[in-house]
């Protein structure tokens, strides 16, 4: 009986203390929702779900127990709907970040003529071109090298400082750097494939030119090997070029990623 009375006594500090999990983890877990790779099939159920509770775990001690003291039931559910959304939020603006790159390489594909070869990719929906999934790794790989990763998890940190567990809301400010995230992810895209379409735009005004005043000799039969070939080697050229253009990219997220943080009204 008595270890009956020393749980009773311990409820009090269980109940909050479970309730800052639940919301630590709703806010964690929509973060890791709306990053492109973590929510891939590719990876395990299993694997999301230990980061998830590892990460919420090790940033529980982050808020103040009495913010958490005052939810009944209903409005736990609503605090953790909310919290959702924030994660949600920030996760949105890292995911914008990443579907720049990918959206380059969609372009650059398209136009030297690899969409006839579109793949399946595991990590994305549908099919991509070969040059969307060269992007897209290569976005994903300064992501870690870069150590937005761990830039992540400090923000993350940061916010449930900043904005208390249950006491957030998006707004429309946060609505708006979101908004416009989105729409410079397009001007990124095109920034990217930049030169692989003015190469494109060469090569197709040469052999247009060429046609023109060579007309017995078929050069459209050729146009599209050429097309492929010349871009190639263009798309080889730019290669470094396109690395430092994206990690420039991925570190200006960060600042908006901060930026979205700031954002967050606290009820």
């Amino acid at each position: 009986m008595s270890g009956v009375h020393d749980l009773a006594a311990l409820l009090p500090v269980l109940e909050p203390l479970a309730i800052l999990t639940l919301l630590t983890m709703a806010r964690a877990g929509g973060l890791l929702l709306a990053l492109p790779h973590s929510s891939s099939t590719a990876v395990p159920g299993q694997i999301r779900a230990i980061l998830v509770v590892a990460l919420s775990l090790s940033m529980v001690g982050l808020a103040a127990p009495s913010a958490a003291a005052r939810f009944d039931l209903l409005g736990l559910v609503v605090a953790l709907v909310g919290e959702i959304i924030i994660g949600l939020a920030l996760g949105f603006v890292v995911h914008l970040a990443l579907a720049g790159v990918r959206m380059a390489g969609e372009i650059i594909g398209v136009e030297i003529g690899l969409s006839f070869s579109a793949v399946a990719d595991p990590a994305n929906p549908g099919a991509s071109t070969a040059t969307a999934s060269l992007l897209g790794h290569l976005g994903m790989q300064l992501f870690f090298a870069l150590g937005i990763d761990r830039t992540l998890v400090a923000g993350l940190a940061h916010s449930m400082r900043r904005v208390p567990l249950g006491g957030g809301r998006i707004g429309g400010a946060t609505v708006a750097t979101l908004t416009e995230q989105a729409s410079g992810a397009l001007a990124v895209a095109l920034h990217l494939a930049l030169p692989i379409l003015a190469t494109g735009l060469a090569v197709k005004l040469a052999l247009a030119v060429l046609a023109r005043f060579v007309p017995r000799l078929q050069i459209f039969a050729l146009a599209f090997g050429i097309t492929l070939a010349c871009g190639l080697v263009a798309l080889q050229q730019a290669l470094p070029g396109l690395a430092e253009a994206v990690a420039g990219h991925l570190r200006a997220s960060v600042v908006v990623f901060d930026r979205t943080i700031a954002t967050i009204e606290t009820l």
